[in-house]
């Protein structure tokens, strides 16, 4: 056999070798369990967080956001507003409209077609926008407008 016969065989080995070996790596990266940790700290709970909701925002463009929040007066919604002379508090549930509507079950949320936004009615206050980004799961704003009601409500 010549030299660049014997030279292509060795080539043809090692890159089989080198082949075999990403695969067996690559295999084993596969099988391997992801590692998580818990990002939550030790004494905390989800229901201690949801037991202090004051404000959330719903609503976010690049010019606007949309805040949700419990007052001494009970639940208010505010805009902020980059543009002059828009946004404030837009209105505000009285403790006792939010009970009434937390009693009645007067909320709830419509995820409907858009891709970006859904819409939300809490009693008289009906189709609000918010940020599916925000809030991928309907169910999931629907109980955080239920804690706002109880928390406003109290």
């Amino acid at each position: 056999m010549s030299f660049p016969v014997w030279t292509q065989v060795i080539t043809q080995i090692v890159t089989a070798v080198t082949a075999v070996v990403m695969a067996v790596l690559a295999y084993r990266t596969y099988l391997r369990a992801p590692e998580q940790e818990e990002a939550e700290p030790e004494n905390a709970s989800d229901n201690e967080a949801e037991d202090s909701l004051r404000e959330i925002l719903v609503f976010r463009t690049s010019k606007q956001k949309t805040w949700l929040a419990v007052t001494d007066q009970g639940l208010s919604c505010r805009i902020d507003d980059a543009r002059p002379g828009k946004g404030g508090p837009q209105w505000v549930l009285s403790k006792t409209e939010a009970k009434a509507i937390l009693d009645s079950e007067a909320y709830h949320v419509n995820p409907g077609y858009k891709a970006r936004t859904g819409t939300f009615t809490i009693g008289p206050r009906r189709n609000w926008l918010y940020t599916k980004s925000l809030f991928p799961e309907p169910d999931y704003l629907e109980t955080v407008v239920k804690k706002l009601l109880e928390n406003a409500s109290s």
